[in-house]
């Protein structure tokens, strides 16, 4: 619903500016967990952001303990999902790859497998032959390391979303879109509430979940987010027969690629840019994308590309998120900087909205802390496939 249909209440105990994936898993866990009382603004139309133009790819393993805890309790929560929403998220456990092509690569692939262990994520270090088995396409010759996630999939994000927003509404949350935020009022260090379409609406708590615009919405505070736009762009080849089952990720090459059940493979490969607002493809990202796809998967070769697009992050120095309570104000709560916000959202919505109802951080959240930029305190994860800015 927008703001010209219903009519902003003068005051919610929660309002979440953002109405992507992440915003809406904030406010149902806030409803599930008993606090009904949340409004989610949203300045663009339903899907219009990231969470309608992703990968949709979903894994628990990465290379870093910080990473891996956090993702592994989102893998999980993602196998469970449709049960807990009671709507069919079409979330498909085909596996995940993570391949190394040089030594430097494969050598972190051992600490990998221990955080996994850890974190009590299925993982193995797979061999020549059973990589091959599990992944028949990929180029024999290039392959050096892979560590195969099990449980790792994929879910559609028209599915997610769709799910999620249905489940939130029956909860009584209020979502709006084409409901721009146009101020944010601050009294000290606390938040006050916000000016939506016109409308005053007090709050006694601020979510800021609003994906490539969060920089923006929190400076309507007068609040500072590290961190800055950046475009990720994508490519699909024309339909053909099932050659991929595993999404797969190319670390060397920052490069990621799955098949759907249409046919489609789907993916992109990360090339060194400036920071840019903007849904404009251009051709080094196309290019890049095709030669991965003519190296790795060979016999992808001759298809034809069927479309490509661009969708808008936040990135931070570290590619991490920005998780937890705002430095400076009390009552401002981030979740914010992320390169891979679809995957992670089912426990992210969880453990902030655990956060704000109990005021204490969960410690999956501390390390990506709004402030650890100014303690020097980056998360450094090699599995991510994100390119530094030109």
């Amino acid at each position: 619903m927008n703001a010209g249909e219903v009519r902003l209440p003068p005051k919610a105990r929660v309002v979440v500016i953002g109405g992507g994936i992440q915003g809406l898993s904030v406010a149902y866990n806030l409803a599930r967990l008993g606090e009904r009382d949340v409004v989610v603004l949203d300045a663009g139309y339903f899907q219009g952001g990231a969470s309608g133009r992703n990968g949709t790819l979903i894994r628990g393993g990465f290379m870093s303990d910080a990473w891996t805890a956090l993702f592994a309790l989102s893998n999980r929560r993602w196998i469970e999902l449709s049960k807990r929403l009671q709507r069919n998220v079409m979330f498909s456990r085909r596996g995940y790859l993570m391949v190394a092509e040089k030594p430097e690569i494969a050598a972190g692939f051992e600490q990998a497998l221990l955080m996994h262990a850890k974190h009590g994520v299925q993982s193995k270090r797979l061999s020549p032959r059973e990589l091959y088995k599990i992944a028949p396409a990929l180029n024999r010759n290039a392959a050096l390391e892979a560590i195969y996630l099990p449980e790792g999939g994929v879910s559609p994000h028209h599915a997610a979303m769709q799910g999620y927003l249905e489940a939130c509404t029956e909860l009584g949350v209020r979502v709006h879109y084409d409901t721009p935020v146009t101020h944010i009022a601050a009294r000290g260090s606390h938040i006050e509430g916000v000016v939506a379409s016109g409308c005053d609406m007090r709050a006694d708590h601020l979510v800021i979940a609003a994906g490539a615009a969060s920089v923006a919405v929190a400076g309507l505070a007068g609040a500072e987010l590290p961190g800055f736009p950046m475009r990720i762009e994508c490519m699909a080849l024309e339909p053909t027969r099932s050659i991929l089952r595993p999404g797969i990720a190319f670390i060397d090459r920052l490069c990621y690629v799955s098949q759907t059940a249409r046919g489609e493979v789907v993916g992109g490969a990360e090339v060194a840019e400036s920071p840019k607002a903007s849904l404009a493809c251009d051709l080094p990202a196309m290019a890049a994308t095709a030669k991965v796809y003519r190296d790795m998967l060979p016999c992808l070769a001759r298809l034809r590309i069927l479309r490509h697009w661009a969708g808008l992050i936040h990135a931070t120095k570290d590619f991490g998120p920005l998780l937890g309570a705002h430095p400076e104000y009390s009552n401002m709560w981030i979740t914010a900087g992320w390169s891979y916000g679809f995957a992670s959202a089912p426990a992210v919505g969880e453990l902030l909205a655990q956060t704000i109802l109990s005021g204490t951080t969960h410690e999956f959240l501390q390390p990506f802390s709004v402030d650890r930029f100014r303690r020097n305190a980056p998360v450094l994860e090699a599995g991510i496939v994100l390119a530094a800015n030109a």
